[in-house]
C-alpha cells in the first residue's frame, strides 16, 4: 500500500480547513474593517474630536464594537451614508444608542427623536410603524381591557382580577390615606418623617430663587435663564381650541382635544357649602363633593401679623400672613424707616418697627422690574398696568410688533384706563379681543365698509363703538346704518314676489324718512327699533296673504278687517304700509281707522309720588345714576329715554343757582339734585374702559360700558324698578303736577315737549278735575252756604 499520498478523506478535510480558515480571515477582515470605518465616523462627528480610545468606548457602551453589531451599523451606514449626523426615524437600536450616548457626552450630535413624543433625551428601544419611539410611549400606545371598568386603556398595574388601567388605579380607595394637612382622604404623594402622608395638594414642593422676584419659592417653570415662580410665570397665550379666544392655554392639546384656556378648563358645578352653581372642582379625587373657587379649603393658621386665625395666603420675613394683611401691605407701600425707600414692608425690625425685605435680610421685594413702583405684581415680576402695557401692545401690534398709526389712540385709552384691572379681565375674556387682533394683523387700513363686511355681532359694534370713541373712525348715524344693513339682510331672505314689494317699501318710505331724522340728528335707538317693526309688520302681512291664497291688490274689507282684529299691536305699522301701497296704487281703496290714542291711566297718589321723591334725594344706599334719573322722572315728567340722552354741558351754574337745560330754555334744580349732578360729574363712576379723547363732543351725563354711548333706555328702567322706583305712574303723576301750576306753553319750553303734548296733558287735568269736583259734590249732603 502506498502511503506517500492522503487518503481522499483526509484531502478532503483539509480542503475544508483551508476555505474555512479563508471565509474565518475574510470574516475578520471585514470586521476590523468596519470597526475602523466607525471610529472615523465617530471622530467626524464628535467636536472637540474625541481620541481612538474613546470613540472605541463610545462604540463599546453602545454595542456597536460586537463583530454582530460593527457589521450591521457597518451596513446601515453604507445605505444611509448621513444617518450619523440626520438619524432617520426608523434607525436601528445600535445607531439610536451610539447617538443618545454622544449626545449625552456633550457633543453637537443629533439624537433621534422619539416618533410619538418628540423627546430626543430618551433611549428609544421600542419600534412602531412611524419610527422609533421610547419606552412610555410604548408603554402609552398599548390598550387592554380594564379589569373593572371594561373600557380600553393603558394598564398601569395588576390585581387579583385583572390588569388595571390608571383612572381605576387612581380611584382605588385601598391607596387612599388621611392628609395631615387637610384631613382629606387621597392618594399620598410624599411622607414626613414620622410616616405620615401628604397629599398632591399639600405635599412641600422644592423651592427655587425666582428670577425676577428673588423670593424663594416652588418654580412654575424653568426657563433659559433660570426658575421662574407662579407669581412671576406668565403662560404664552395662544388661540384656545375650544372658544378660538386668544388667552394663556391651561391644557395643551392632547389627541383629539384641542388647546384650553383657563375659562374653558374650569369644571361648573353645585357648592356643597354655598349651595351655588360656580366654577370649581371636587375634592378627593373622582365622586369627591364639589367646590366652588370661593369655599374650597385653604390653609389656615396664626397670622404673625394681625395675630388671628384665618386663612395664610403668604409667608413673609415676618412671618405668615392672611389674606387681609398680605394685600393691606401690598396697597399701602410705606417708607422704610431704615433705607427710607418707599417699598412695601415685609419684614418686622427688633423694636418692632416695619421694614422692606431687604433691610430685614430678604429678597422679597414687590417691586415692578419695569416702572420701579412697589405694590401688587401682576405677572412676570410687573405690576398690572405695566401687564396691560405689554399685553395691549402685543394685541395691537402687527408682524412686525409695530402698532399701527391708526389703533394708537385705542392703544393709549386702554392703558391710560383708571383701573387696570378691568382692562386685564376685558383682554381674557371678552371675546372683541379676539376681532381686535386679527384686525391689527392685516395690512389693510380699517374702515367702516371692512367691519360692515364683518358678522353683525356684539363684538364688531364694540369694536366700532372704541375705534369711534377714541378718533380712530370718523363718527356716523350708527342706529341709521345698523338699519340699512339689516334691512338688505332681512328682504334678501324673501321670496322674490315679496322682495319687490317689501324693498321699495323699506327704500322709499321707512329708511328714507329715517335718513332726514338722522341729518337732523334725532334719530334715537327707539326709532330705529320702531322702524324695524313697521318693515317686519308688512312682511307678516304679505306671509298672512299668501297663506290665504290673496295678492295685496285683491284686498278686501273684510280680510283686513279680520287681519287688524287678531294683530291689534301691528296697527300702527300696517297703516304705514297701506298708506304708502295706496298711494303707489299697489291695492284699492280701504277704510282703516286709526286707533285713538288713549290717555294715561296709571298714576301714583300724592303720598307714593312725596315718598319716592323724598327718597331719591335723600336715601345715601340707593346708587347715585338711580337717585339722579329718579328724580328728573318726578320733578319734570321726563322720559328715560331722553334722560339717557342729556351730556354733561347742559349743566350749568349761574349766580349761585344751578340749571338743566331739557329743552330750549334751562330750567332751575333743587339744591339736593343739583347737588347729586355735581358730585357725579365731579367722581364719574365710568362703566367703560375707553375714555373719549379730550376737546371731544361732551359726554353723556350716564354713559354706558359701550364706549361713546349712553346707558339704554330699557337697561335703566329695570335698574329703577329693580329699587322700587316705578317710573310710568311716577311720570304721569309729575306732569299731572306740573300742568296743574305751570301753562301749557311753558311746559312745553321748558321739558322739551310738543306743545300739542303739553295741552292735551292740560286738557286731561282740567278734565278729570272736574269729574273730581262733580263727584264730590253729589256725595256731599245739601247745605246752604254762607257768605
Amino acid at each position: 500500500m502506498d502511503t506517500s499520498s492522503p487518503a481522499p478523506a483526509v484531502r478532503r478535510r483539509r480542503v475544508r480547513n483551508r476555505d474555512g480558515d479563508q471565509q474565518r480571515l475574510a470574516r475578520i477582515a471585514a470586521r476590523e474593517g468596519a470597526r475602523a470605518r466607525l471610529l472615523e465616523s465617530v471622530q467626524a462627528i464628535t467636536e472637540p474630536v474625541v481620541t481612538a480610545q474613546a470613540a472605541q468606548a463610545f462604540l463599546e457602551q453602545a454595542q456597536a464594537w460586537t463583530a454582530w453589531g460593527a457589521l450591521a451599523l457597518h451596513r446601515y451606514l453604507d445605505q444611509h451614508p448621513e444617518a450619523l449626523r440626520v438619524p432617520p426615524p426608523d434607525c436601528p437600536l445600535v445607531l439610536a444608542r451610539l447617538l443618545y450616548l454622544l449626545a449625552a457626552a456633550g457633543h453637537p450630535v443629533t439624537a433621534p427623536a422619539c416618533s410619538i413624543c418628540g423627546r430626543s433625551d430618551r433611549l428609544l428601544e421600542c419600534r412602531t410603524p412611524d419610527g422609533r419611539c421610547c419606552n412610555w410611549c410604548k408603554h402609552k400606545t398599548t390598550v387592554r381591557p380594564c379589569a373593572r371598568c371594561g373600557q380600553e386603556a393603558v394598564v398601569v398595574t395588576r390585581r387579583p382580577e385583572g390588569p388595571i388601567c390608571r383612572r381605576c388605579y387612581a380611584a382605588d380607595e385601598d391607596l387612599f390615606e388621611e392628609c395631615v394637612e387637610c384631613g382629606r382622604r387621597r392618594r399620598p404623594t410624599k411622607r414626613r418623617a414620622d410616616g405620615a402622608a401628604w397629599c398632591e395638594s399639600c405635599a412641600p414642593k422644592p423651592t427655587h430663587q425666582c428670577i425676577r422676584c428673588r423670593d424663594h419659592r416652588p418654580a412654575a417653570a424653568i426657563t433659559e435663564d433660570g426658575p421662574v415662580c407662579y407669581n412671576c410665570y406668565q403662560r404664552p397665550p395662544r388661540r384656545c381650541g375650544v372658544c378660538g379666544h386668544i388667552r394663556p392655554i391651561r391644557i395643551r392639546a392632547v389627541g383629539d382635544q384641542p388647546d384650553r384656556c383657563a375659562q374653558c378648563y374650569r369644571q361648573t358645578g353645585q357648592c356643597v357649602v354655598c349651595g351655588r352653581v360656580r366654577p370649581g372642582s371636587g375634592l378627593g379625587g373622582r365622586g369627591g363633593a364639589f367646590h366652588c373657587s370661593a369655599c374650597r379649603p385653604r390653609r389656615s393658621g396664626h397670622c404673625d401679623d394681625c395675630g388671628q386665625t384665618a386663612q395664610l395666603y403668604g409667608d413673609w420675613p415676618r412671618g405668615s400672613v392672611c389674606f387681609r394683611c398680605y394685600f393691606h401691605h401690598l396697597r399701602n407701600p410705606a417708607q422704610c424707616p431704615q433705607c427710607a425707600i418707599v417699598r412695601v414692608l415685609v419684614g418686622r425690625a427688633e423694636t418692632g418697627e416695619d421694614i422692606c425685605g431687604p433691610c430685614s435680610g430678604s429678597t422679597v421685594d414687590f417691586t415692578c422690574r419695569t416702572c420701579g413702583r412697589p405694590g401688587r405684581l401682576h405677572a412676570d415680576g410687573c405690576c398690572a398696568r405695566c401687564v396691560v402695557t405689554h399685553r395691549v401692545h402685543d394685541l395691537l401690534s402687527d408682524h412686525s410688533s409695530v402698532v399701527a398709526h391708526q389703533l394708537q389712540p385705542l392703544a393709549h385709552a386702554l392703558t391710560a384706563a383708571p383701573n387696570e384691572y378691568s382692562v386685564l379681565n376685558w383682554l381674557y375674556y371678552h371675546p372683541a379681543t379676539t376681532l381686535l387682533a386679527d384686525l391689527a394683523a392685516q395690512p389693510a387700513q380699517i374702515t367702516h365698509a371692512l367691519l360692515d363686511g364683518l358678522a353683525p355681532t356684539r363684538s364688531t359694534r364694540y369694536v366700532r363703538d372704541a375705534l369711534i370713541a377714541t378718533g380712530a373712525l370718523p363718527p356716523r348715524a350708527e342706529h341709521l346704518n345698523r338699519l340699512e344693513a339689516w334691512a338688505d339682510r332681512t328682504i334678501d331672505r324673501l321670496p322674490k314676489r315679496q322682495q319687490r314689494i317689501i324693498r321699495p317699501f323699506a327704500e322709499w318710505q321707512v329708511i328714507r324718512d329715517a335718513r332726514r331724522r338722522a341729518a337732523r340728528n334725532r334719530y334715537t335707538e327707539g326709532a330705529a327699533a320702531t322702524d324695524r317693526t313697521d318693515i317686519r309688520t308688512a312682511i307678516g302681512f304679505l306671509d298672512w296673504l299668501d297663506a290665504s291664497a290673496t295678492t295685496l291688490d285683491a284686498l278686501t274689507q273684510d280680510q283686513l278687517d279680520h287681519w287688524l282684529d287678531t294683530n291689534p299691536t301691528r296697527r300702527r305699522g300696517l297703516a304705514s304700509f297701506l298708506r304708502w301701497a295706496r298711494q303707489r296704487r299697489l291695492t284699492t281703496t280701504l277704510e282703516f281707522l286709526s286707533s285713538k290714542k288713549s290717555m294715561p291711566v296709571l298714576f301714583q297718589t300724592e303720598d307714593q309720588y312725596r315718598r319716592q321723591l323724598r327718597r331719591c334725594l335723600n336715601d345715601g344706599t340707593l346708587p347715585r345714576e338711580v337717585r339722579i334719573i329718579g328724580s328728573l322722572v318726578r320733578l319734570f315728567g321726563l322720559p328715560i329715554s331722553r334722560i339717557v340722552e342729556l351730556t354733561a354741558d347742559r349743566f350749568h351754574r349761574a349766580d349761585g343757582d344751578a340749571f338743566l337745560t331739557i329743552g330750549k330754555h334751562p330750567v332751575l334744580l333743587p339744591p339736593k339734585l343739583a347737588a347729586l349732578i355735581e358730585e357725579h360729574l365731579a367722581h364719574p363712576r365710568y362703566r367703560s374702559m375707553v375714555r373719549p379723547p379730550a376737546g371731544d363732543p361732551p359726554r353723556y351725563l350716564l354713559p354706558a360700558s359701550r364706549p361713546g354711548k349712553a346707558r339704554g333706555a330699557r337697561a335703566t328702567q329695570k335698574l329703577l324698578r329693580q329699587h322700587g322706583l316705578p317710573t310710568l305712574a311716577a311720570r304721569n303723576t309729575a306732569m299731572i303736577e306740573a300742568v296743574g301750576e305751570l301753562p301749557p306753553i311753558v311746559i312745553a319750553d321748558l321739558f322739551g315737549i310738543h306743545p300739542g303734548t303739553a295741552h292735551s296733558w292740560a286738557k286731561f287735568a282740567q278734565a278729570s278735575w272736574t269729574d273730581y269736583l262733580a263727584a264730590d259734590a253729589a256725595t256731599e249732603p245739601n247745605t246752604t252756604s254762607k257768605r
